[in-house]
């Protein structure tokens, strides 16, 4: 195997989530195709036909592991929609979804990032978040349980306060922070990316999504050509990017990050940088614990979900009895791994090298597109297959 990213839990596997299959093909400077790409949309929403809405939002984190919780909101918006009380409370508790939103940063950040490295993750750490993150979802939560998620996230993942490192606001002071905090895994890791030789070149990438309203949504989503667009999501006739990245494009550290004229390689930390940033940002809408505005929105029939991993929605019919008639279901990677979505351009975007840092770089760019995505790479001749 060349290289995995992140684990693919069973339930979802099942269900082709979080697991892609690409072939690079070289031309002899780099890399014109890659293929194949994800051609099927989720098929987890047949589970759901015929379902109650309370049935269906019992089930729905059963069926995604990763972000199952989210699914959970975005279906109870959309159920909501049609005036049926059933998703009101679910869709508008911010408490679980900030808390997986934590762990879908955290994780990446300890188990991930030192795979990255050849460096196995501490299971210790591992372990502290889980038990963690399972304490704080209880309705009595103990004071130590907040200090502790302060210590993980300030102390182990930023070394300084969530606030203080927001102000952090281009490439130079990223680096300083990163050479100044290497006992700290991501830290360690963003130093040690800066000095890689990656064989990247100059790639076209699609723009940050700006996320739709609901109502514009729902007519690409639940119109006659939904299952294209589900299939191959675009907006106003463009692919876009959803994620950290997306979502923080505005911040001073990550417009000196993407500028115009910065180095091949920015690519990737700009878009590793941006899951600190979600990250800071997150523990501070826990310490408030209020959702971000616009976290949870819905209308006609469609409920849309922000989460670490980018934009997630869920378009729902109903039937008469109040059933589950039809469920559409748009996921961050439709966007971000689109034929010419941001993973699949950064991936043309590597020149040929040697098949190990070829390996490497593609390796380093699931990773930073979306760790919870497992890419299995093989570049045929090489003899290097996954």
């Amino acid at each position: 195997m060349l290289h995995a990213r992140a684990e693919a839990p069973a339930a979802a596997a099942l269900l082709g989530e979080h697991r892609l299959r690409m072939v690079l093909r070289a031309d002899g400077h780099g890399f014109t195709r890659v293929e194949p790409l994800p051609r099927r949309a989720s098929q987890a929403h047949r589970l759901l036909i015929g379902r109650t809405a309370q049935q269906a939002l019992a089930l729905l984190p059963t069926l995604y592991p990763v972000g199952g919780i989210a699914h959970r909101a975005a279906a109870a918006a959309a159920i909501s929609s049609w005036n049926d009380e059933s998703g009101r409370g679910v869709a508008s508790d911010p408490r679980p979804l900030l808390l997986e939103r934590l762990r879908e940063h955290l994780l990446p950040l300890h188990r991930d990032w030192p795979l990255c490295m050849a460096v196995a993750p501490s299971a210790q750490t591992l372990q502290s978040i889980e038990q963690l993150l399972r304490t704080l979802d209880s309705p009595r939560a103990e004071p130590h349980a907040q200090s502790a998620l302060h210590e993980l996230v300030e102390g182990r993942s930023l070394g300084m306060p969530a606030r203080e490192f927001l102000q952090i606001d281009d490439a130079a002071s990223l680096l300083h922070w990163a050479r100044a905090n290497e006992h700290l895994s991501p830290a360690r890791f963003l130093a040690w990316l800066a000095w890689q030789p990656l064989a990247l070149t100059r790639a076209s990438l699609p723009r940050a999504l700006q996320p739709p309203s609901p109502r514009e949504l729902a007519r690409h989503l639940l119109g006659p050509a939904s299952d294209e667009f589900e299939a191959y999501p675009q907006w106003q006739g463009l692919c876009r990017e959803t994620g950290p990245w997306a979502s923080q494009s505005q911040h001073p550290l990550l417009r000196d990050l993407s500028r115009e004229g910065a180095e091949p390689s920015s690519a990737l930390l700009a878009r590793f940088a941006a899951r600190l940033l979600d990250l800071a940002q997150a523990l501070l809408a826990w310490n408030e614990q209020a959702a971000p505005a616009r976290a949870v929105q819905a209308a006609a029939g469609v409920g849309m979900v922000h989460t670490a991993r980018g934009l997630l929605a869920h378009g729902i019919e109903l039937d008469h009895a109040g059933r589950i008639a039809r469920c559409v279901i748009l996921a961050p990677a439709q966007w971000n791994f689109h034929p010419q979505g941001t993973a699949p351009e950064l991936l043309r975007s590597i020149a040929w090298t040697t098949p190990r840092q070829v390996a490497q770089t593609a390796s380093l760019v699931a990773c930073a597109v979306d760790p919870f995505v497992r890419c299995d790479f093989a570049l045929p001749g090489t003899g290097l297959q996954g």
